[in-house]
């Protein structure tokens, strides 16, 4: 009978307590203060709380809160003894996450556990702060993160961006025109994020990467957010129109945020808390913070795997070629076979077909990989590089697509994941590469850092780090021959 009493006890408990994540800052208001492991005086005394202890709220139950310590401890302790902590702040806005991955945190220090993480780019709703730390409004509740980590942004119900959609059929194609006479420059995979940066019956649309195109306006559906640019570098002016002869309104440290309210030809108009004007397109990195959870769309769960695909892996260099070479003497030839190496594995235990161009530190010519792309019955071609500059101050990642239908696309899934990992983002270009312009099949050559710029070559000296990068590479590569299998059986 103790036993059922217990239990009931237990699971009444668990439905007084929210699955979503809660986090209400508050203060010991009495001089000791018992932490019982049950709402009520009948259950265990686990701790006793001094007057003044910090907590966090999570669940009530009556006239019992459930709280955590700072050390991470939980329990149980009388409502009436803890008051509203006196050094939070309610402060409602928004902020945009400005680095690849942020932790949600339980409480308002590091020593809080973490509930989760948050994306570069994704909008959070700010409730209050505790120094420099936010409690933020997530998709699983309430949480905290550092205030280092996040960029402010105009409030959304400003209505001050362009607006947002995204692409609701599987495949939609990207014009140079408004119109089907007009050739098509990329084509768009089933949930593709777009700014509207204007609209009829054909919608004009700006891409993360940058790419602008015309696209049939009825196979967008709208949604919530905004459309964000982040200053790429390290001071830029924001001008009072679309030219260097205009005023300088005011300069933008890297890292800013700001709403993309419009188009003038290379200048993007902008909107934030310096007021509106006009900043050149390339120092500026796009975002679309539509305050969903995840900022990449799900993969698709076809069931399958990927037994029914071919991919080509080719490994740039090779043999008397290095590529490039890193003040620490680390090859790009071994970087690209490593990591071929590693996207193979994967793919093969996805269920692919892999052919490499090689295998091993050997030397191929440009028509000798052209010629096993075309001759295999490959899906695709990822050609795996890294790259180099002759200043040291350069870094990122850079993405480059071939010539045939689904190579924008591909390229664009690949490069979205890396640049996730933190790495400055170059752009998904076009490039005169035979692997890309004489391949009969949908090809992608992708430079993941650069071994001339010592971060990046540091990076790429990490067993982590490509363990990281070919991850990417596999995600979005599964992602995109799914949406083409999706595709073809609409």
């Amino acid at each position: 009978m103790k036993r059922l009493i217990a239990l009931l006890a237990v699971l009444m408990i668990a439905t007084l307590v929210s699955s979503a994540w809660a986090a209400t800052p508050g203060v010991v208001s009495t001089a000791m203060l018992n932490l019982r492991s049950g709402p009520g005086q009948a259950f265990q005394v686990v701790a006793t709380l001094p007057l003044a202890t910090p907590l966090v709220v999570l669940a009530e139950s009556g006239d019992w809160k459930q709280v955590m310590t700072t050390t991470g401890r939980t329990g149980w302790v009388f409502g009436q003894f803890v008051a509203d902590e006196p050094s939070f702040v309610a402060e409602p806005r928004n902020v945009s996450v400005r680095v690849a991955s942020l932790n949600v945190r339980q409480g308002p220090a590091t020593s809080y556990p973490v509930l989760g993480t948050v994306r570069e780019g994704q909008l959070l709703a700010v409730t209050g702060h505790m120094g420099s730390w936010l409690q933020v409004r997530t998709a699983g509740g309430l949480g905290f993160v550092h205030a280092d980590f996040v960029a402010p942004v105009v409030e959304p119900d400003q209505d001050v961006s362009v607006p947002l959609a995204r692409v609701n059929v599987s495949l939609l194609n990207l014009r140079s025109g408004a119109g089907t006479q007009f050739p098509v420059i990329a084509r768009l995979t089933r949930g593709t994020p777009v700014a509207v940066l204007s609209e009829d019956t054909w919608a004009r649309v700006l891409l993360e990467n940058g790419a602008i195109g015309f696209v049939a306006r009825e196979f967008l559906s709208p949604v919530d957010g905004q459309a964000l640019a982040r200053i790429s570098a390290e001071s830029v002016n924001q001008r009072s129109g679309p030219g260097t002869t205009f005023p300088v309104l005011t300069a933008h440290p890297r890292g800013q945020t700001v709403a993309i309210t419009g188009l003038s030809g290379d200048w993007v108009q902008v909107n934030g808390r310096a007021g509106s004007g006009f900043i050149l397109g390339s120092l500026l990195v796009f975002s679309f913070a539509t305050g969903e959870e995840d900022a990449l769309p799900p993969t698709p769960n076809l069931g399958a795997g990927l037994s029914r695909f071919t991919v080509v892996i080719d490994p740039g260099h090779g043999g008397r070629d290095p590529g490039a070479i890193a003040a620490s003497g680390l090859r790009e030839s071994d970087v690209n076979l490593t990591m071929s190496h590693k996207l193979r594995a994967k793919l093969e235990a996805a269920g692919a077909t892999v052919v490499m161009t090689r295998t091993t530190d050997v030397g191929l010519t440009l028509a000798e990989r052209v010629a096993i792309a075309n001759g295999s019955g490959a899906d695709l071609l990822v050609s795996i590089h890294n790259n180099a500059h002759t200043n040291p101050q350069i870094s990122g990642t850079q993405t480059f697509h071939g010539v045939t239908d689904g190579s924008f696309s591909l390229g664009l899934g690949v490069h979205r994941r890396l640049v996730a990992l933190g790495l400055n983002d170059r752009g998904v270009l076009t490039a005169n590469f035979a692997v890309l312009q004489r391949t009969t099949v949908p090809a992608i050559l992708t430079e993941t850092a650069f071994l001339s710029n010592p971060q990046n070559a540091g990076l790429l000296a990490q067993e982590s780090f490509l363990d990281q990068a070919v991850a990417a590479h596999f995600e979005a590569i599964r992602e995109w021959l799914l949406g083409t299998r999706r595709a073809r059986t609409d």
